[in-house]
């Protein structure tokens, strides 16, 4: 059977403005209403709906509400045109779930590549300046308003 490739779901490392595995580091302190992913390999269009499929099985899981899905693409070196479509109707599953995606830490290269196929008037703004800490950190912010 084909795997896709990992998808790590996230937590804060406690007491840092790191993440990293919650799965490996049960210690490692959720947002609370966010969904924290990290792929580690290149989104192309044979692995794609894997990730697809994890996330949305992970918000279906997940019994506390997920106001925001944070996909971190940091690892993440390459992007095809195929998977760029399947990131789009993931944005649209998770509006469908009564949350947004937000993409952080892209390198230069998918960059180019989301914003070549709408990704920015589809779903959200993809800039090299917002890191999963900063995603996390504006969330805490608009809940305590």
């Amino acid at each position: 059977m084909l795997r896709g490739p990992a998808c790590r779901f996230l937590g804060r490392i406690p007491g840092t403005r790191r993440f990293s595995d919650i799965a490996r580091h049960p210690d490692n302190e959720p947002v609370p209403g966010a969904l924290l992913v990290r792929v580690e390999s290149s989104l192309l269009y044979f692995n794609a709906e894997h990730v697809r499929d994890a996330v949305a099985a992970r918000l279906r899981a997940d019994a506390r509400p997920t106001k925001i899905v944070i996909l971190d693409l940091s690892a993440s070196p390459h992007m095809d045109i195929q998977a760029c479509g399947v990131v789009m109707n993931m944005a649209d599953d998770i509006k469908a779930a009564g949350a947004r995606l937000q993409i952080v830490e892209a390198r230069s290269s998918v960059r180019d590549r989301l914003r070549a196929e709408g990704i920015e008037e589809h779903v959200s703004q993809v800039n090299r300046f917002t890191s999963v800490a900063d995603a996390g950190r504006r969330l805490q912010k608009a809940a305590t308003k």
